[in-house]
């Protein structure tokens, strides 16, 4: 099960899967950030809140189960 964690810098939002970078998205492009939480698996509830969670603390983490 991987591990992602994001981190908020500015606009930009790094993605890093177990520890790895694996690329970065536009802040200010809501819908490319949640595009993505929704290819690796999460529900719109959980988008909601780790969106929520991110532009609160700046960072968020998640683990999807396949």
């Amino acid at each position: 099960m991987p591990n992602y964690r994001l981190i908020r810098t500015g606009s930009d939002v790094r993605v890093f899967v177990d520890g790895n970078p694996k690329l970065t998205v536009d802040a200010n492009k809501r819908n490319e950030m949640r595009d993505y939480m929704k290819s690796v698996g999460l529900t719109p509830d959980e988008i909601n809140q780790k969106v929520h969670e991110l532009y609160m603390t700046n960072k968020t983490e998640f683990v999807v189960s396949p």
